[in-house]
């Protein structure tokens, strides 16, 4: 997180090069009873993990109980954040890329180039996308990459356009006010949906449903899976 000197909190933790100012960073930690613990950043590093670009986070706060050894103190906590990786034309590393684009050019043509994490990434609305997505969302060829933590709906309507050969995995949908709820689209129309695989929660008021609500007139659900 990062905080100006108006005490406005904004979340950074979708880094694509190393901060040089690190006063303003800290760590928001959240326990699984919803406690939440601030600690000073003090410093970042560039490393390589398990094949991966990664930001190395060390932040410090006095007799700190390690989450790894609960009868351990230190001064250190380390997390780990991806490197994100710019898109490469029409092809996505980097699911707030993604987004971004896709509500730019909702009628173009959209790969996947690896599994894409969601966390973090701003959700004002119902959706990701909201409106008509006319265009191609779709893995490289050759794969089939996922979308993990969504905790929206990707689509407001699927229109015209095509969806196929991806999953969305671990999806966390958590909105019991709202009514027709799905993990990919509220409608398609003169669309297909195509080998879409679906694994998570939803929570919604009424007219939940695991990857559309309604195909209207054209719309084709084809291999499609929800789990």
């Amino acid at each position: 997180m990062s905080v100006d000197a108006d005490g406005n909190e904004t979340d950074t933790s979708l880094l694509t090069e190393k901060p040089a100012d690190l006063a303003p960073l800290y760590l928001r930690v959240t326990t699984h009873d919803n406690k939440v613990t601030r600690l000073a950043v003090d410093k970042i590093e560039e490393v390589e993990k398990d094949g991966k670009s990664l930001y190395k986070v060390t932040a410090t706060a006095p007799d700190l109980i390690q989450h790894t050894d609960a009868s351990k103190l230190a001064n250190e906590y380390v997390h780990y954040f991806e490197k994100q990786k710019a898109h490469d034309g029409d092809v996505y590393y980097s699911f707030n890329d993604l987004v971004t684009a896709m509500k730019a050019n909702p009628s173009g043509t959209f790969k996947l180039g690896a599994d894409l994490n969601a966390a973090n990434v701003p959700t004002p609305n119902k959706q990701y996308v909201p409106g008509k997505f006319s265009g191609t969302l779709t893995s490289v060829d050759g794969k089939q990459y996922t979308i993990h933590n969504m905790a929206r709906q990707l689509f407001d309507n699927v229109e015209g356009g095509t969806v196929k050969n991806i999953n969305l995995g671990n999806v966390n949908i958590n909105m019991p006010w709202i009514e027709n709820i799905s993990a990919l689209s509220r409608v398609i129309k003169n669309a297909t949906v195509e080998n879409v695989k679906v694994t998570g929660s939803i929570l919604g008021k009424d007219g939940i449903a695991g990857i559309v609500n309604k195909g209207d007139t054209g719309g084709l659900l084809k291999c499609c899976f929800h789990r």
